[in-house]
């Protein structure tokens, strides 16, 4: 599965698109790990202190965001596309 990381995410791990291998069934939270797991530094910005997703962290599946979704248990179809944004600000 490719996922595509943004802005100040691309700077931490290297690239616009990484490919992760998902076993069948697996959901956001499988691949969040997978991404903490690899991507060590994005792992206090993913989660809070408490271990839940952080608010500043966006996560869409097929141009959703899991919010409006199952959130960490949405599926992850092996075609799906995954972007991961950190946290914006703006005027």
């Amino acid at each position: 599965m490719q996922v595509s990381f943004y802005a100040t995410l691309r700077q931490v791990v290297g690239a616009k698109n990484v490919a992760f291998e998902l076993p069948d069934g697996a959901t956001v939270a499988t691949l969040l790990d997978a991404v903490a797991n690899r991507f060590p530094k994005l792992e206090a910005v993913m989660w809070t202190e408490g271990g839940a997703l952080s608010d500043y962290i966006k996560v869409f599946v097929d141009g959703r965001e899991i919010r409006h979704l199952a959130m960490l248990e949405t599926p992850l179809p092996p075609d799906a596309q995954v972007d991961i944004f950190p946290p914006s600000a703006g005027g």
